[in-house]
């Protein structure tokens, strides 16, 4: 009854329009092998005009699993929960969900959906990199305007200008990679949440390793991005576009 139950929308007028409006909250358990885990999950609104429960449940959460539709992609709602994540200094995870409207509606073939759901992670990780330019010319400006500040009251009390300014900002500013989305990076899953299945790189990885006769971590590396199996030589190889290019 997925779609239809609507089990955290509680509220009356919830279930009339059908859309979330208030977060409402559910522990989940999880068990695998020795390891067991309670997961307390708030389910907030995903309709913009209801941004200000997103604020206040992030700052409840130790994460946030960013959800977006794969086929209506990025909405206004999609910048508004992941600029709150970064203020609140959130790693998200991203869940790209009905991937299945990609073969039952759009109709495209496996290579189609690959781009489409390509082109969707760049869509998200331009909104991730204005995030992080902005940041980063914020501390800038504020770096300058400290050093301004330091400079003069070195001026003022006769000191010799040998003052080091340290940018304050973090070490992996210049490697950024990590607070993108990138399924390689392990924080994207696809899935369909009516069916009720969801799977990573790993996964793939997992399944596909003894098949193809691939060393499971090599072959996670390679799953995404400009990559191919090369049936004769039994590698992997790069330069899948441009095969693609090619034969097309």
């Amino acid at each position: 009854m997925a779609g239809k139950l609507r089990y955290m929308d509680s509220l009356e007028e919830e279930q009339l329009r059908g859309i979330t409006m208030k977060s409402s909250a559910i522990s989940l358990y999880f068990s695998k092998a020795e390891e067991h885990y309670l997961i307390n999950l708030i389910d907030s609104p995903g309709h913009i005009d209801f941004s200000s429960e997103v604020s206040t449940a992030v700052r409840l959460c130790d994460g946030a699993i960013v959800v977006i539709d794969a086929v209506e992609g990025v909405s206004p709602q999609t910048h508004a929960v992941l600029r709150q994540a970064w203020l609140e200094n959130i790693r998200p995870v991203l869940l790209v969900n009905k991937v299945d409207r990609l073969v039952t509606e759009l109709k495209l073939t496996p290579a189609e959906s690959h781009t489409h759901l390509q082109q969707l992670l760049e869509q998200v990780n331009a909104v991730m990199a204005q995030l992080i330019s902005g940041d980063i010319m914020k501390k800038a400006a504020l770096r300058d305007d400290n050093e301004k500040e330091v400079k003069s009251d070195q001026i003022g009390n006769g000191e010799d200008n040998v003052f080091n300014w340290d940018s304050g900002l973090h070490s992996d500013e210049n490697d950024d990679a990590h607070l993108y989305f990138s399924p390689i990076m392990g924080n994207v899953v696809f899935g369909s949440a009516i069916d009720g299945w969801a799977f990573g790189i790993d996964d793939f990885a997992a399944l596909y390793a003894d098949k193809l006769g691939l060393n499971k971590q090599v072959l996670r590396k390679t799953l995404w991005g400009d990559f191919y199996f090369n049936s004769k030589t039994k590698k992997v190889m790069k330069g899948a576009q441009h095969l693609n290019y090619v034969l097309g």
